[in-house]
């Protein structure tokens, strides 16, 4: 008998915690999107450089549950995230790197948090969430980085304010396997560990915005030896401002690294090193009945390899940002592979990463360019662009490096609404390589590259 009323008054708890669950109310949005490309000399070579061709595609899907008034659980997953025609792989151990021919994972999930109000005092979000977003894209990696976080917002009038926690995924902190697995294992210690901490606050008006983000990060994973081991602790600054003047549209980010970036246990034999890089953006667009015309320029400060005490690159621009089709292009870089690289210099380790010979790959520092643009709209739904980009290194990534002129790019494209939630896209893209993809040989033999593209984007 006790049994069957365990049973029944389980049942009754079950009934009344999913009954208001089942009344929630729930939003699906997402994207899709399938883009193809034929790129032409990817590797730069003088001669018979190999072209790439293929179409990739991805569908995103977020579902916001409401439970109540003032509390939402959120979900987001990728399905599909794959190049057409790819063989499937069993393992999906290619996630995420460039020139990926499998697909990522069949669904993967990367948002799981809940939001909650506070009364009076703002707003929480707790769980697995979008990082490193904040004011314009410039410096962005929201794309590529998510993971476990706490958001604190709170709005008062025309000023907000806020606060993040984030844990930055890559390493592992503790075994599968249980806490009796960690015992005496360093990659698996408690002070193997990276995060940062976040505090913001900023102002909105009516034709603008602007604000200071303030970050600091502790990286202890390398800290497992008395002797070699070394902390990483150094804070960023990140001020930026969206403001329209009349019939011109200008924004601007800036950001400035300091602290310590190797910081060892123990000195003799070691050096500690400081942290002293900058990025900064700015664009201006103005209005022209139907055309516009405006610039861009970006700055990553790159490291300098003949100094032992600073490290003044790791700045990033981001994968968000993506002023070009074929130069720091994060959709073309992870499908197709690393530009260049045939001739001594590398461009970026596999999947864009920052490093020696990242020559415009995506998320990549050591870079100042700038772009002139202009478009024209010949009917609402039509958008024609033209742009002209120059770019050259901060500084050289290995000795006797021939030059640092990255090269100079022109992009075409036209957008097209079939629907408020539909368009398409073509480009073509043209890239008269710079000296700076032969590395230290002078002798090498580089060669142009241009890409032709499209791209449909459904929203919804």
């Amino acid at each position: 008998m006790k049994r069957v009323l365990g049973v029944l008054l389980l049942s009754l708890l079950i009934m009344t915690f999913a009954m208001p669950v089942s009344a929630a109310d729930v939003k699906f949005s997402g994207s899709y999107v399938a883009q193809g490309y034929y790129d032409n000399n990817r590797a730069l070579l003088k001669e018979n450089g190999p072209s790439v061709m293929d179409t990739w595609q991805r569908l995103r899907m977020q579902t916001d549950f409401k439970i109540q008034e003032g509390l939402m659980f959120t979900t987001r997953f990728d399905a599909l995230e794959k190049i057409w025609g790819a063989s499937r792989s069993a393992t999906a151990t290619k996630t995420n790197l460039a020139g990926n021919d499998d697909e990522s994972e069949n669904i993967k999930f990367s948002h799981a948090y809940v939001t909650f109000a506070l009364p009076a005092v703002g707003q929480l979000k707790v769980g697995y969430q979008t990082q490193s977003v904040w004011g314009t894209s410039f410096g962005d990696t929201g794309e590529t980085d998510y993971g476990s976080r706490v958001v604190w917002d709170l709005n008062t009038g025309p000023f907000f304010w806020g606060a993040r926690w984030d844990k930055i995924e890559g390493n592992k902190y503790y075994s599968s396997t249980g806490p009796a697995a960690n015992v005496g294992v360093t990659s698996y210690v408690v002070e193997h560990d990276y995060e940062k901490y976040s505090i913001l606050g900023g102002y909105n008006w009516d034709k603008g915005s602007g604000g200071l983000q303030i970050t600091y990060y502790l990286n202890t994973t390398n800290d497992d030896s008395p002797t070699t081991g070394y902390k990483r602790a150094y804070w960023a600054f990140q001020p930026y401002v969206k403001a329209v003047f009349g019939k011109v549209y200008f924004e601007s980010e800036f950001g400035y690294y300091t602290g310590k970036y190797k910081a060892y246990n123990s000195a003799p034999g070691n050096t500690d090193m400081t942290m002293d890089s900058w990025r900064g953006y700015v664009m201006a667009n103005l209005e022209l009945a139907q055309a516009y015309v405006g610039f861009l320029a970006f700055y990553s400060s790159g490291n300098d390899i003949n100094r032992q005490d600073k490290y003044t690159g790791g700045a990033t621009i981001g994968t968000d940002f993506q002023p070009c089709l074929i130069l720091w292009n994060y959709d073309l870089g992870r499908w197709n592979g690393a530009l260049g690289g045939q001739n001594g210099l590398s461009n970026a380790a596999a999947n864009g990463s920052t490093g020696p010979g990242n020559v415009g790959g995506y998320n990549s520092d050591n870079v100042a360019a700038v772009q002139l643009f202009a478009g024209i709209k010949p009917m609402p739904k039509l958008d024609m662009k033209a742009s002209y980009t120059t770019a050259n290194m901060d500084k050289d990534v290995i000795a006797n490096q021939v030059s640092r002129n990255i090269g100079n790019e022109l992009d075409i494209t036209a957008t097209y609404k079939i629907y408020d939630n539909l368009s398409y896209m073509v480009g073509f893209g043209y890239l008269w390589a710079g000296d700076a993809f032969k590395g230290s040989n002078p002798g090498a033999g580089i060669d142009n590259d241009y890409l032709l593209t499209h791209k449909l984007t459904l929203t919804f």
